[in-house]
C-alpha cells in the first residue's frame, strides 16, 4: 500500500535522476508477437544465465546496466512523471494499472527514488513487458505487465565481482556447496550521499539532515533435488530513505507555505520466497511458490504532516503445464493472497485523482487516524494452447479473479488467434477482460469510499510479426484499450461530495507500434528502432466532459545501436524524440484561501496545451581490461550529451522579497548533461 498524496512528490530535488531506457525482449510464449521458443526435454531447462535478449539490453546506452530500465525505449511505454525517477505507463494508462511481478509474484516495488531498479543485472534470468492482451496467468493489472525472473546460483567455484560508479557500488558472491547445491548473494548501496554531507544545502532555503540514499540485496540457495526436481529460498529486499528541511525562504516554501518543515522519506520492503519446481519426463511441468512480502512506509512532510503504514503480505501459487499432445498444451493455476496492513496518518488531504485540473480546489480538511487493515485476495486460470496445422494455432483462456474487500469478483476471457502466412511471417488478434484492486488511498475510511469499486479494462490487440532477413525482425501492433470504472474526484458541484470519489469515469487508448529489430550476431551491430502513435482519453461521466489524458504523447520514436568493436570495446547509442505531453496550462493566480499572504495557480481548460517535443542522446563505452590481474569492465557514459532541457511540466513560483513580477510561472526541467563512469571487477 503505498500512499500517492500529491504533496507527497518528496524528492524535492534530492533526487539526482538515473536515465531509464531499453529493448524489447523475446519470450518463449506463443503469444509473443517477437520470437516464440519452445524447449522440449524431461529435465529441468537450465537457468543460471541470463538470456540473450536481457543480456542484449545491458549494453543499452544510459541505462548503466539497469535491463529494467529498458523499458523506456520500447514502444507505447512513456515516463509518468519526467526523468526524475518517473514510473512507466503503458498505451495510455496510468503507472498503478500496471503488475510488477519477481519470479511471478508481487514486488514490494522495481524502482528505487532515483529510478534505477532494485535488483543486481548480474542476476537476471529474463525480464520482459507484456504491454497488451496478455494471457490469464496474469491479473491485478490493467495497463502492462513487467516481470522480471532471477537466475539460479552457478555450479563454479566461489567467485563474485564488485562495482562501483558514481551512482551505486555493489558486490556479489556465489558458487557451489556441493554438487547439487549453490548460492548467490547480492547487495548493492547507492553512492550519492558521499557527494552530499549533512548540513549541505541543495538549493536555498533547503538543508539536508541526511543525505539520500538507497540500497538493495538478492540472495538465492539452490537445492538440485534431481535433473526433474529443484527447490530454491530467494531473498529479496530493498530500501530508500531522506532527510531535509524547507525553508519559507526556499523556492517551494516561497509559493507553498504547507510543505514547509521537515521532511522523511523512508520505505522499504523485504521478500521470502520458496519454490518448488519439478519437469516430469513426458512433459507436465509443476511448479508450487509460498512469499512472506512485508512493505513498510514512513514519510513526513509540511507542518508534522505524516503517513506511515506497515504491510504484511503471504502468498500460495501452484502453477501446472500440461503437453496434452504435440499440437495441444494446457496450463493451470491458483493462488491465494491474504494482507494485513496497520496504518496511520496526520495529513490534508487532497481529495482528486491524475486527471483533474487544479487538486487545491478539492482540498479537504486536516485529518488524524490510526486503523488496520485486512482483506484476502483469490484466483484461479485455465489457458488451452492449440496448434491446429501449419498455419493456424490458438490461446483461450479464462481467469478468475475474487477479493473481499469490497467483495467483488471477475471471470475474465482472453484468446488469441495466430496466423502463420508464410514460414517468415505471422499475423495475430489477441483480446481479452481485466481488472485491478482500487487505489487504497482513495478507498480507505476518511480518505476515500470504502465501497470505491475496481477499475476494469478491455483490450483488444492486431498484430504482425516479419522475420524478412537472417538476424532482422519487422513487428507493428494495433491496439485499441477501454477502460472502466475509474475513479473520480468529487467536487462541491456533487451532492455525495461526502464520498470523495466514485467510479465514475471512463476512458480509452489506442494507437499503432512499430518496431525494427536487428539480432545480435558474432562481431556485428545489433539495435533496434521503435516509433509509436497513441491517443488517449478520458470521460467524465457524470457531466459528460471527455478530454486528452496527461500521459497523452501522441509520437514516441526510439533508436538503439550497439556496436562491439573488438574483444576489447563496446560501443552503444540512444536516441529518443517524443512529441509533448498533455498538461493543464496556468492562466493566472488568486488568494490562498487559508494563508491570506500567498496566492496559488488559477488553471485553464484540462490537458489544454502541448509540453515542447522532448528528445535526449546518451552514449556509452565498455572497456574490458584487467585490474590487479583480476577482470575488469570500465563503463564511460554521457547521459543527455546534447544537454537537452527537456521540460516535463509548468509551476507557479513566488519570487524573493523585492522581486517583480511578485509570482511567475517556470517551467520543470528534466536531465542535464551527466557524465558517468564506472567499473566492475570479477574475481
Amino acid at each position: 500500500m503505498r500512499f500517492a498524496f500529491s504533496r507527497l512528490t518528496l524528492c524535492l530535488g534530492l533526487c539526482s535522476p538515473l536515465l531509464l531506457s531499453a529493448a524489447e525482449t523475446a519470450k518463449p510464449d506463443p503469444a509473443s508477437p517477437i520470437e516464440r521458443i519452445q524447449v522440449n526435454g524431461s529435465a529441468l531447462p537450465a537457468a543460471s544465465q541470463t538470456n540473450d535478449e536481457t543480456e542484449q539490453l545491458l549494453k543499452v546506452a544510459g541505462i548503466m546496466n539497469d535491463p529494467l530500465a529498458a523499458v523506456f525505449s520500447l514502444p507505447g511505454v512513456v515516463y509518468a512523471g519526467g526523468d526524475f525517477g518517473g514510473m512507466p505507463a503503458v498505451r495510455g494508462s496510468s503507472p498503478d494499472d500496471n503488475a510488477f511481478l519477481i519470479d511471478g509474484l508481487p514486488a514490494g516495488y522495481l524502482f528505487h527514488m532515483f529510478g534505477n531498479s532494485v535488483f543486481n543485472e548480474a542476476l537476471l534470468h529474463d525480464f520482459h513487458l507484456d504491454s497488451g492482451g496478455f494471457g490469464a496467468q496474469y491479473g491485478n493489472a490493467t495497463g502492462g505487465v513487467f516481470s522480471a525472473t532471477l537466475r539460479d546460483p552457478k555450479q563454479q567455484d566461489i567467485g563474485g565481482e564488485a562495482e562501483l560508479s558514481l551512482l551505486q557500488m555493489s558486490a556479489l558472491v556465489e558458487g557451489a556447496v556441493t554438487d547439487d547445491q549453490a548460492f548467490y548473494l547480492a547487495a548493492r548501496q547507492s553512492t550519492v550521499q558521499l557527494f552530499i554531507k549533512s548540513g549541505d544545502e541543495l538549493d536555498d532555503g533547503v538543508k539536508i539532515y541526511q543525505p539520500p540514499k538507497s540500497n538493495d540485496y538478492q540472495a538465492r540457495y539452490l537445492f538440485q533435488l534431481s535433473p526433474e526436481q529443484k527447490l530454491t529460498l530467494t531473498l529479496t529486499g530493498a530500501s530508500d530513505s531522506a532527510r531535509a528541511n524547507i525553508s519559507k525562504a526556499s523556492e517551494q516554501g516561497r509559493t507553498d507555505p504547507e510543505s514547509v518543515g521537515d521532511v522523511r522519506i523512508d520505505s522499504a520492503f523485504a521478500n521470502q520466497q520458496l519454490s518448488y519446481q519439478y519437469q516430469h519426463p513426458v512433459g507436465h511441468q509443476l511448479q508450487l511458490r509460498y512469499q512472506h512480502s512485508s512493505n513498510s512506509e514512513d514519510n513526513q512532510y509540511g507542518g508534522d504532516q505524516f503517513v506511515s503504514y506497515e504491510d504484511e503480505q503471504q502468498f500460495l501459487q501452484l502453477q501446472s503445464r500440461w503437453q496434452l499432445t504435440a499440437a495441444q498444451r494446457l496450463e493451470a493455476g491458483v493462488e491465494r493472497s491474504q494482507r494485513d496492513a496497520d496504518y496511520r496518518f496526520d495529513v490534508i488531504p487532497y481529495y482528486c485523482t491524475d486527471h483533474q485540473a487544479d487538486c487545491f480546489a478539492q482540498r479537504g480538511d486536516r485529518i488524524k487516524a490510526k486503523d488496520q487493515l485486512h482483506y484476502n485476495t483469490d484466483s484461479a486460470f485455465l489457458q488451452h494452447h492449440w496448434i491446429w496445422n501449419q498455419y493456424l494455432s490458438s490461446s483461450v483462456g479464462l481467469r478468475y479473479d475474487q477479493q473481499d474487500y469490497t467483495d467483488e469478483s471477475f471471470l475474465q476471457p482472453r484468446a488469441e488467434l495466430s496466423l502463420q502466412l508464410t514460414p517468415q511471417q505471422r499475423w495475430f488478434v489477441r483480446a481479452g477482460r481485466y481488472s485491478r484492486l482500487a487505489d487504497l488511498e482513495k478507498s480507505l475510511p476518511l480518505l476515500g469510499n470504502r465501497q470505491l469499486k475496481q477499475p476494469t479494462a478491455t483490450h483488444y490487440v492486431l498484430g504482425q510479426d516479419w522475420q524478412f532477413a537472417d538476424n532482422w525482425n519487422f513487428s507493428t501492433e494495433l491496439y485499441l484499450k477501454k477502460l472502466q470504472k475509474l475513479p473520480l474526484g468529487l467536487t462541491d458541484k456533487d451532492a455525495d461530495q461526502a464520498l470523495h470519489y466514485s467510479n465514475d469515469s471512463e476512458g480509452q487508448a489506442y494507437g499503432t507500434e512499430l518496431l525494427l529489430k536487428k539480432q545480435r550476431s558474432s562481431g556485428d551491430w545489433y539495435g533496434w528502432a521503435s516509433l509509436s502513435w497513441s491517443k488517449a482519453e478520458r470521460t467524465d461521466l457524470r457531466r459528460n466532459l471527455t478530454s486528452e489524458y496527461y500521459l497523452d504523447t501522441p509520437l514516441v520514436a526510439n533508436v538503439v545501436v550497439a556496436y562491439p568493436y573488438d574483444e576489447k570495446w563496446d560501443f552503444s547509442a540512444r536516441l529518443t524524440v517524443r512529441s509533448g505531453a498533455k498538461y493543464t496550462p496556468i492562466i493566472g493566480n488568486k488568494p490562498n484561501p487559508y494563508y491570506p499572504d500567498y496566492r496559488v495557480a488559477v488553471y485553464g481548460e484540462l490537458n489544454s496545451a502541448t509540453l515542447p517535443v522532448y528528445h535526449r542522446l546518451d552514449l556509452q563505452a565498455e572497456q574490458q581490461s584487467t585490474l590487479f590481474g583480476l577482470p575488469v569492465t570500465y563503463t564511460y557514459a554521457i547521459l543527455n550529451v546534447l544537454n537537452r532541457k527537456n521540460v516535463s511540466g509548468y509551476f507557479l513560483q513566488k519570487g524573493k522579497a523585492g522581486e517583480m513580477p511578485e509570482y511567475h510561472i517556470e517551467a520543470e526541467e528534466n536531465l542535464g548533461l551527466f557524465p558517468s563512469v564506472g567499473l566492475k571487477v570479477q574475481f
